[in-house]
């Protein structure tokens, strides 16, 4: 089955998505039933452990949402973890320059194009279908590399011009605290950054997104171009509910 996020980005559509952070089965289970186009899953900033993205990934088996893996860091074991259990696709955080993006390809591919050992157990369905997804993971997998930090937005352009990157996903909270604005998202030269960098992408037809937190912001993003977006969290969800009901 094609991965539906990557045909949704090629045909120019915004792909809505959200993110997981809990690992219980129902809150999954729930999420992945709601209809987003897919769901980023946070291994990086939330204490996700492998055998916690295996039961992610499973309570999602069967959904529309496409799975996409915040990877912990650019490393090829997270990669290998995370793509043999069944993602389709990886956000690889601290990217700032052509060699770390180089480096996210190949380890998201097979040889020769990549570096990726060979063992899909349950993304080859525990090997029912493994010629199948050996011959069309490389082709299948999305990769999209995080720009938070100065020297990936100096570095911009040879990024995006990097074969095999598909998608940039802007992270405005780290830029911002970088330039030395920690949590201020909305001081001028955040601000400034983040507009360059959505330009920049524009002017190389690159899909990309970021993390928004209300439809008003999300549909402000698209009608820029956005086309790789979150909306909101469980954690979000979760938490401004109670507090709205407790209000």
């Amino acid at each position: 089955m094609a991965n539906r996020l990557k045909t949704l980005l090629k045909d120019g559509q915004p792909a809505i998505g959200s993110w997981i952070t809990f690992t219980d089965p129902y809150s999954v289970e729930m999420m992945a039933d709601i209809g987003f186009d897919w769901l980023l899953i946070d291994t990086e900033h939330v204490p996700i452990d492998r055998q916690g993205l295996r039961t992610i990934l499973m309570c999602m088996h069967g959904s529309s949402s496409v799975p996409v893996v915040r990877l912990a860091s650019n490393s090829l074991d997270y990669f290998q973890t995370a793509l043999d259990l069944g993602a389709r696709g990886v956000v690889v955080p601290m990217v700032s320059s052509r060699a770390d993006a180089i480096r996210a390809v190949r380890s998201s591919r097979y040889p020769p194009d990549g570096v990726r050992g060979f063992a899909p157990t349950r993304a080859s369905r525990y090997f029912q279908d493994l010629d199948q997804y050996a011959a069309g993971a490389n082709d299948d997998i999305f990769v999209a590399v995080q720009i938070e930090t100065p020297e990936a937005a100096a570095n911009i352009d040879e990024i995006l011009t990097t074969e095999g990157v598909e998608g940039i996903y802007i992270g405005p909270s780290d830029l911002a605290s970088f330039m030395g604005f920690p949590a201020q998202l909305g001081h001028p030269d955040v601000v400034a950054a983040v507009d360059r960098l959505m330009k920049k992408a524009v002017a190389h037809s690159m899909p990309f997104g970021l993390p928004t937190w209300s439809q008003e912001e999300s549909m402000s993003y698209v009608q820029k171009g956005a086309q790789l977006l979150t909306v909101g969290s469980d954690l979000l969800y979760l938490a401004n509910n109670a507090r709205r009901s407790l209000s």
